[in-house]
């Protein structure tokens, strides 16, 4: 087999011609296959890695907030604290168990944490966006 080689030298372009002997051969015995398992699911800016070595690996993702969050207020409470990773501070819609709209009192505790207040204790669902 010919292989030609074109190079480049200053301005001048110089082609040389050149055999090389390629050797092929037959692929050797395959290795075990690789497993793939699932790590850590976050949020955040999203990203993959894959650790380990194969054939052992984990798969760790970060996702990126989905914009919404639900929280279940499963006991009865005047006062409801929402932890969520939505970052900021998002509106807040709450409805009762039989899902008609409550108006409470709204304090951003942080960026993450939401503490809504009502005059009385009730369970439900509350929407953040």
């Amino acid at each position: 087999m010919t292989v030609e080689i074109t190079r480049k030298r200053k301005t001048v372009s110089v082609t040389e011609k050149k055999s090389d002997i390629i050797q092929v051969t037959e692929p050797g015995v395959a290795g075990p296959p690789n497993t793939l398992s699932v790590g850590t699911v976050t949020t955040g800016q999203p990203s993959a890695s894959i650790t380990g070595t194969a054939p052992n690996q984990v798969l760790n993702l970060v996702l990126p907030p989905t914009g919404r969050h639900i929280h279940t207020q499963a006991t009865p409470s005047t006062s409801w604290t929402i932890n969520h990773t939505l970052g900021g501070y998002p509106a807040v819609s709450v409805v009762d168990s039989a899902k008609t709209v409550v108006y409470g009192e709204i304090t951003y505790i942080s960026t993450s944490q939401v503490v809504v207040n009502f005059s009385s204790a009730f369970s439900g669902n509350a929407y953040l966006t």
